[in-house]
């Protein structure tokens, strides 16, 4: 008998993909899946009806009577799943045909592994693909999770997003689930970290996670405050999560190794935003503010003070003339 997979798809009040989202499990052809889809944003009855006329089996509907934080949101799916394994698949994304037959066999032959991730393909407004795991070279198929933790602050590999992944959801469980960072930001990331610590991850190429960017987007639309919020949370929770802190004991040298890895991708994630996504969105002077807005780090700050040097109005020009008369 094969295991239950619950998908589980969170809506806020975004409801223009909802329907291909959940056409995309439709489309799958594994025989045990448990669809949830989850209205948390007062959205009415347009939620189910979007779900009823796009799912032609029995699923779940759940609806909260008032919008509750989106980590709370996350963390009811996982409490609301029955099945074996956990996927939760945002409501503006979709799985690629083959997904979640692909990624529990991967996980049924490698016992040890916490998790599989597969290939990610960004996908714009259209539908059209604008980027993708492949344009780098492949990670390889079977990943401790500390040699996952290092090639992914090596940037070694173009693993885009970690969103949409499939692990036991007993275990995600009793790693705390979801942690409560702002907003919700880094927080996929930060339970993968504690998932796989000590374990490892299995990469499917043949699975295609399709992950949609535009303008709206979540990680587009979010505010800077809060980004740096949810950052400074994801620093101190890697010095305070139980399963991070067991390991730091057992293997102290090789955490701090895998630590700085980790705080290399947050930090990296905070400045590249505030460098380019932020300058032009924020005022001025709340945009020079803002890249204080991390600890001291020094690779970090090595690369904001001269961002904000070269920003003022008198050395920008400055500098820029010198670059011209070269």
């Amino acid at each position: 008998m094969v295991a239950t997979v619950t998908v589980a798809i969170p809506v806020y009040k975004r409801l223009t993909y909802v329907a291909q989202a959940i056409r995309s499990v439709a489309a799958q052809d594994y025989p045990a899946i448990e669809l949830i889809v989850s209205d948390n944003g007062c959205n009415g009855n347009a939620v189910w009806e979007i779900a009823h006329a796009n799912y032609p089996r029995p699923f779940i509907f759940r609806q909260n009577p008032a919008s509750v934080p989106i980590v709370t949101h996350f963390n009811q799916l996982i409490a609301a799943a029955s099945g074996e394994y956990f996927i939760l698949l945002s409501d503006d994304d979709e799985l690629a045909p083959g997904y979640v037959s692909t990624m529990v066999a991967a996980l049924v032959a490698n016992p040890s592994a916490a998790v599989a991730i597969s290939r990610v393909e960004v996908i714009d407004e259209h539908n059209r693909v604008i980027g993708s795991t492949a344009d780098r070279p492949l990670p390889p198929p079977l990943m401790s999770g500390p040699d996952w933790i290092e090639r992914w602050g090596r940037n070694e590999h173009k693993f885009v997003s970690f969103t949409t992944n499939v692990a036991r959801t007993s275990e995600i469980w009793m790693v705390g689930g979801y942690p409560d960072f702002d907003g919700g930001n880094g927080i996929d990331n930060a339970l993968l970290v504690a998932l796989s610590i000590g374990r490892s991850i299995v990469y499917c190429h043949e699975a295609i996670f399709r992950h949609r960017i535009y303008d709206t987007s979540f990680g587009k639309s979010v505010s800077i405050a809060s980004l740096a919020r949810a950052s400074r949370q994801f620093l101190a929770f890697l010095d305070q999560h139980p399963a991070l802190r067991a390991y730091a004991r057992q293997h102290p040298q090789e955490w701090r190794r895998y630590r700085n890895a980790v705080i290399r991708v947050i930090w990296t994630t905070y400045y590249g935003r505030w460098r380019h996504l932020y300058r032009g969105r924020e005022a001025y002077l709340d945009w020079l503010k803002a890249g204080f807005a991390l600890p001291f780090i020094p690779a970090y700050y090595r690369r904001v003070i001269p961002e904000i040097i070269y920003s003022l109005p008198t050395i920008g020009q400055f500098a820029q003339r010198r670059l011209e008369t070269r």
